[in-house]
């Protein structure tokens, strides 16, 4: 996640009232390491403001991992029968659906979790490379198309958010290597071929933009 996106999405947490937020249960959240020390504004902008506010966050991951509450996949009934009987108010997720195969089954995994008013809020890659974690099924949504995604919800807000490009992040977002090095590594396709790959397929966003989606839906 970039810092834009982490930014609006903490903004739009700030929006919603205590009551209707928490408990709040975050969807592939990843480690506690990740959220603080890899992509350190997900904690600046998201997690550490909505701690401060004194809610109950539910970190939940298929992988077991320090910072991971619940380690399960939602497309299993009986770990969607677990999360119902946390009652919570809202869901995060982010960054998720287009690394999942089936992605309808988590979506109403997501749902059945909530209560009938509750808040999802959603991100994703909008303009962004093929990425693995472990697929990428390619993904893109628009706001009205990644909306429609989540049935009986109502779209309150949503938004394309332009993360600039690759030039244009910092370290947090971009990794250590500098443009030069970037550039130096792309005329050796022959060494580590997985990686050059990889790099490859980011660089068009050298100097194109990345942009991402995000909606905050309500359960109807």
């Amino acid at each position: 996640m970039h810092i834009k996106e982490s930014l609006w999405i903490g903004e739009q947490l700030r929006l919603i009232a205590d009551q209707d937020l928490f408990p709040l249960l975050d969807i592939g959240s990843s480690t506690r390491e990740f959220r603080t020390t890899v992509q350190p504004h997900l904690e600046q902008n998201i997690y550490g403001p909505i701690r401060q506010r004194g809610g109950k966050v539910w970190h939940a991951d298929i992988k077991a991992a320090e910072g991971v509450d619940l380690v399960g996949d939602l497309t299993d009934p009986s770990f969607c029968g677990r999360l119902r009987g946390l009652n919570v108010k809202s869901a995060l997720v982010t960054n998720v659906l287009q690394h999942v195969t089936d992605r309808a089954a988590l979506i109403d995994g997501v749902l059945s979790a909530l209560p009938v008013g509750g808040y999802v809020i959603v991100s994703g890659p909008n303009s962004y490379p093929k990425h693995y974690d472990p697929i990428d099924t390619m993904f893109r949504p628009s706001v009205d198309e990644l909306a429609a995604s989540f049935p009986s919800t109502t779209l309150v807000r949503g938004e394309i958010i332009d993360s600039g490009n690759w030039r244009q992040w910092n370290k947090a977002e971009r990794g250590r290597r500098g443009l030069a090095r970037t550039i130096g590594r792309l005329c050796l396709p022959f060494y580590r071929p997985s990686h050059w790959w990889k790099l490859a397929r980011q660089s068009p966003y050298l100097f194109k933009h990345m942009t991402a989606v995000a909606v905050v839906l309500r359960k109807n």
